[in-house]
């Protein structure tokens, strides 16, 4: 009997032995299954970050292959700075900031009232001119039918001047033929003393009406010649227009020219475009040539990027362009590149800046390309920066 209790108690022994070294393994596997977990997640995440990456990286080599990028851009356009030519205080502002303008629209007025004077005074000018040749008109009218009528009578005159000398040399011929046949005749004793004495008496009388004849020729000789000199006023009156004319045409050009200086008065825009800024307000005195306002037309705006000048190579007119602008995120714009500069930024700078103390940086330097974006409907604002991915040039070379 004691035996078999002691066996008992062995076997429970035992038994309780094993159980206990069961549990324990249990309770060492439970332990280290944690540990496991967390081991097995972070190997998740790394291989998930790589994957990422992987997927990042080849994006990014694949992109630098395709397209030469850069965020060194920016939108552009041409700003139009409106000046005036004269001096004057501002009336009136007519536009304001932002306002949408078009071409010819009024900006400004400045004060007109002096010009406009003056512009009166040339036109008075102009209209006295004016007269003065009307005038002097009529009178060299007048002037060429009365020399005309003058000369056409004197010339009659002479005519019959002529007639009547031609006559009386006729008569007086005549007059020596009687007088040499009477004197004969009495000379033979034919005829009387008193028949002598008559055809004496007509030779003279036939002699003196030849000389008045001839006398009346050269008078009327002479009244002909000055009919032909007072015909030569209507020249002189012809003379007196042309400087008359000239004169006119002279203050026509004043008038001309002071009406340009009206209507500077009145400060334009140029162009269809929006107002961007406004220098002077209403009473303030404009200066001859000084910027008023600033103007530039959105619908011709395009954007400006600065290319690295070891890329530049890759870049030709023409290729297409992915744009992205900041102003309008998460959209996508399609260009087109139109022009590439010959020199590069720091060439075009105002202020160059040479190397004087004999230390050289090598930097690379960036050349600018314009880029024509497709935006329909979309306002570009001069000035928004932007990205750019621009199709190279020769897609197999992977620089």
């Amino acid at each position: 009997m004691a035996s078999g209790t002691e066996t008992g108690r062995l076997h429970a022994t035992m038994d309780g032995g094993a159980a206990q070294t069961e549990s324990g393994g249990a309770t060492g596997i439970a332990e280290r299954r944690p540990w496991l977990t967390a081991r097995r997640i972070r190997l998740a995440f790394i291989v998930a970050g790589l994957l990422i990456a992987a997927v990042f990286l080849f994006r990014f080599l694949s992109e630098r292959a395709r397209y030469v990028s850069t965020a060194d851009a920016r939108v552009a356009s041409d700003m139009v700075a409106v000046s005036t030519d004269i001096s004057g205080r501002i009336m009136r502002v007519a536009v304001g900031e932002g306002e949408r303008v078009f071409e010819g629209d009024t900006l400004f007025e400045i004060d007109r009232r002096e010009a406009e004077l003056t512009l009166a005074q040339f036109e008075a000018e102009a209209d006295r001119l004016r007269a003065e040749i009307a005038r002097e008109e009529a009178r060299a009218g007048l002037s060429t039918s009365k020399a005309g009528s003058e000369v056409a009578a004197r010339r009659a005159g002479t005519a019959s001047a002529g007639a009547a000398v031609a006559s009386a040399q006729s008569d007086y011929a005549t007059a020596q033929s009687d007088f040499a046949r009477t004197q004969d005749l009495f000379e033979r004793g034919r005829v009387t003393q008193a028949a002598l004495d008559r055809a004496q008496n007509a030779l003279d009388t036939a002699e003196q009406g030849l000389r008045q004849a001839e006398a009346d020729a050269q008078r009327a000789a002479a009244e002909q010649r000055t009919a032909s000199i007072e015909g030569e006023e209507v020249a002189l009156i012809e003379h007196d227009l042309s400087v008359l004319r000239a004169a006119l045409r002279q203050a026509e050009a004043r008038v001309a020219a002071q009406g340009v200086v009206v209507d500077q008065h009145t400060i334009r825009s140029p162009i269809d475009g929006v107002v961007d800024e406004i220098f002077y307000d209403a009473g303030e005195h404009s200066l001859r040539g000084f910027r008023m306002a600033l103007v530039h037309d959105p619908d011709a705006a395009w954007v400006s990027a600065n290319i690295k000048e070891t890329e530049i190579r890759h870049v030709s007119p023409g290729a297409p362009v992915r744009v992205e602008i900041d102003s309008y995120p998460g959209r996508e714009f399609e260009g087109r590149v139109t022009s590439i500069n010959d020199a590069t930024l720091a060439e075009a700078a105002l202020m160059p800046n040479p190397n004087a103390n004999g230390v050289f940086t090598k930097i690379t330097q960036r050349i600018s390309v314009r880029i024509d974006v497709e935006a329909p409907d979309t306002p570009l604002r001069p000035g928004t920066m932007a990205t750019v991915q621009i199709e190279k040039a020769d897609p197999g070379d992977g620089g």
